[in-house]
C-alpha cells in the first residue's frame, strides 16, 4: 500500500512542536501522541523541505506560557519529591526541615517542588480574612528563595506549577498586563529551578493536581494509565493500582506546610485529611519505579524508613 505523502501543514507542526519542546525528540514525539521513529521520520522529511528553518506560518498558533510537558530519561536515579509548601513568612517547618535532610542524607539526584510553593493569599480572588496578617508576595517569594537554598545541589531541579503558584503571574495579568515584559514572572525569581506544569520521568508522571478526593491517589493511577505523583490534595498516600500490565502507583505528596498554619485559617480548623511528608522515590537501572517511600509526621516528628529523622 503506498504512504500518503506528507502535507504542507503537517511538517509545518512537526517543526513547531519539535522548537516548542526544546528539539527534544522524545518529549515532542509523546507530546502528539506517536512513536519516537514516526516523528523523527516526519521531521527529517520536513527539514529537507524546509532547510532554513521553520517557516513564519508555523508560528501562528499560540504557546503555552510554562511547558504542558516535560519528558526525560533518567534511569538509576532517586528523587525527592514534595509539594504544597505554601510559604508565608519566618521559619521553615520542621517537616520541610526533614525534607532538607533527607535530601542530603539521599544524596537524591533530583529534587522536586510538585506545586504551591507560594501561597499568594493576598492576591488570591478568594476575599481576605479580616484582620489577617498575610505576608506581601515579595516577602513569600523572598522568604521561598531562601527556604529552597536550604536544599543541596541536585542534579535535577523541578518545579511543577500549582494553582497557587500561578496566582503570582495572574494577578499581573489581570492588573498589570501592559507591563508583562517589565515585571518578572515567578519562575524568573527561580532561574536554576525547571518549571512545567509536568514532568514525565522514564514514564512516571509528576504534576501538582489531576482528580481530586479522598481517592485520588486511585482515580489518578486509572485515568492517567501510569505511575503518577500529585500534590493539591494535601493527602500522603500511596495507592496501588494491580491489573494484567503489572502495579502502578498513584502517589499524593502531602504538604510541607502546617495544616493549621494561618494560611489555613479558611478552613475553621476542622478535621481534614491533610498530613504532613512528602515522598521519595527511586528508578532502577532501566527506568522502572520501585515502591515508594514516605516520610510524615508521627506524634510530632518526622518519620522516614521506620526512624526518626530528628
Amino acid at each position: 500500500m503506498a504512504t500518503h505523502k506528507m502535507s504542507i501543514e503537517v511538517m509545518m507542526d512537526t517543526l513547531r512542536v519539535y522548537e516548542s519542546t526544546g528539539k527534544n525528540l522524545a518529549q515532542a514525539a509523546k507530546s502528539i501522541g506517536v512513536p519516537r521513529q514516526t516523528f523523527q521520520h516526519r521531521l527529517f522529511t520536513a527539514q529537507e523541505r524546509f532547510p532554513e528553518g521553520i517557516p513564519e506560518a508555523a508560528y501562528n498558533q499560540q504557546v503555552w506560557t510554562y511547558p504542558r510537558m516535560v519528558t526525560m530519561e533518567a534511569p538509576g536515579t532517586r528523587w525527592i519529591i514534595g509539594s504544597d509548601l505554601h510559604v508565608w513568612s519566618g521559619e521553615p517547618t520542621l517537616i520541610y526541615k526533614a525534607f532538607v535532610k533527607v535530601s542530603k542524607a539521599l544524596k537524591v539526584d533530583g529534587i522536586i517542588m510538585n506545586g504551591d510553593v507560594i501561597d499568594g493569599a493576598r492576591i488570591s480572588r478568594h476575599p481576605a480574612v479580616r484582620g489577617s496578617k498575610a505576608p506581601k508576595i515579595e516577602v513569600e517569594i523572598d522568604t521561598a528563595k531562601k527556604w529552597l537554598r536550604m536544599l543541596p545541589n541536585a542534579k535535577y531541579k523541578l518545579w511543577t506549577m500549582g494553582n497557587h503558584d500561578a496566582r503570582v503571574d495572574n494577578y499581573v495579568a489581570a492588573n498589570a498586563n501592559e507591563m508583562d515584559g517589565y515585571i518578572m514572572s515567578l519562575a524568573d525569581h527561580f532561574k536554576d529551578w525547571k518549571f512545567s506544569y509536568a514532568f514525565d520521568i522514564n514514564g512516571t508522571e509528576v504534576r501538582h493536581r489531576f482528580r481530586g478526593g479522598i481517592h485520588a491517589g486511585w482515580n489518578n493511577a486509572l485515568h492517567s494509565g501510569v505511575n503518577i505523583i500529585t500534590g493539591h490534595t494535601h493527602q500522603l498516600q500511596i495507592t496501588a493500582m494491580r491489573d494484567r500490565n503489572g502495579s502502578r502507583w498513584g502517589v499524593e505528596t502531602g504538604t510541607l506546610a502546617d495544616p493549621f498554619g494561618p494560611q489555613f485559617e479558611y478552613a475553621e480548623g476542622s478535621p481534614s485529611r491533610s498530613q504532613q511528608g512528602f515522598a521519595v522515590v527511586t528508578f532502577d537501572g532501566e527506568g522502572r519505579m520501585l515502591p515508594p517511600e514516605l516520610c510524615e509526621m508521627v506524634g510530632g516528628r518526622p518519620v522516614f524508613r521506620g526512624d526518626h529523622v530528628f
